[in-house]
């Protein structure tokens, strides 16, 4: 496990209740527009299921809903307990009833059913082993179902992204994250119809794939 990572748990259950506020500081402010991306990218049918896996407290879920209303199921993961009763806490203010959470380790999640999508919102690169997270996504998921992918992810094509990538480094020690720019190559790999875009001048890359 990186440097970064190590007791995330207990970091993330303490930064619980100033969560949104950090992700929108660390976010250059764009955190709000990082969400409703995901939602816009999302591609769920009537009735469908969409998983977000380290939902930590439901930021990503009002973007998703406001898009969906209650046409969807919405079902958040985060082994944070803390975490999770913000997330509940959120659900009972706003009366999301498509909407549960549970808290528990994401490997554990067995849903009864293949999922339509399953997401993971600033959450993949705080994972210790990214390719087992990814593997474990599309294992949950439909044949063709799909997987979205919002996070600090290096890249190296453009000039600026030297610039980018110290910033996604820095802001890697605050948040206990672990960059890395083979995630796409993995993620390449695993699914099919993979489209990337880079956001914020390269600090975020939003990646669209699908189960083969």
């Amino acid at each position: 496990m990186d440097i970064r990572q190590v007791a995330n748990k207990n970091k993330y259950d303490l930064a619980a209740s100033g969560y949104d506020v950090i992700a929108f500081l660390m976010s250059l402010g764009q955190a709000p527009r990082l969400y409703d991306e995901v939602a816009i990218k999302l591609d769920l049918p009537q009735g469908g299921t969409v998983v977000e896996l380290g939902c930590g407290p439901a930021s990503v879920v009002p973007s998703i809903l406001k898009k969906y209303g209650e046409s969807i199921e919405v079902i958040g993961i985060d082994f944070s307990s803390k975490m999770i009763d913000l997330a509940n806490r959120k659900k009972a203010i706003h009366s999301w009833r498509n909407v549960r959470f549970e808290c528990m380790d994401m490997y554990d999640f067995s849903p009864t059913e293949k999922v339509d999508s399953v997401v993971f919102c600033l959450a993949l690169t705080a994972m210790p082993d990214y390719k087992r997270a990814i593997e474990k996504a599309v294992s949950i998921l439909k044949p063709g179902g799909q997987l979205l992918i919002i996070d600090s992810i290096p890249l190296k094509s453009k000039w600026h992204h030297p610039i980018s990538n110290a910033y996604i480094y820095l802001k890697s020690m605050v948040v206990g994250a672990k960059p890395d720019g083979a995630i796409v190559d993995f993620i390449n790999e695993r699914t099919a119809q993979v489209e990337e875009r880079e956001m914020v001048l390269g600090v975020y890359t939003l990646i669209d794939a699908r189960k083969r």
